[in-house]
């Protein structure tokens, strides 16, 4: 039976304490065994939903996703 990516993702989310660093989208490809495309398309629409909170990196003056952030507890939805 396939996995549901988002639903693994926002596992892994919401086992992160406040404090710890962002979950890559490399991190999460090698987690999940993914391509790092799948997860970062993925890691986008979460985004767009708001079931997480982007990690961005600047690469040649442009944001770029790099990773997602638990969204607060008050705001999951």
């Amino acid at each position: 039976m396939p996995m549901d990516l988002e639903q693994q993702i926002l596992k892994v989310l919401r086992g992160m304490r406040s404090d710890d660093r962002p979950a890559t989208i490399g991190d999460l490809a090698r987690r999940f065994g993914a391509n790092s495309h799948l997860v970062a398309g993925c890691a986008q629409q979460m985004v767009d939903k708001g079931l997480a909170q982007p990690s961005m990196i600047e690469v040649s003056g442009a944001k770029k996703l790099q990773g997602l952030l638990p969204q607060p507890a008050s705001v999951e939805h």
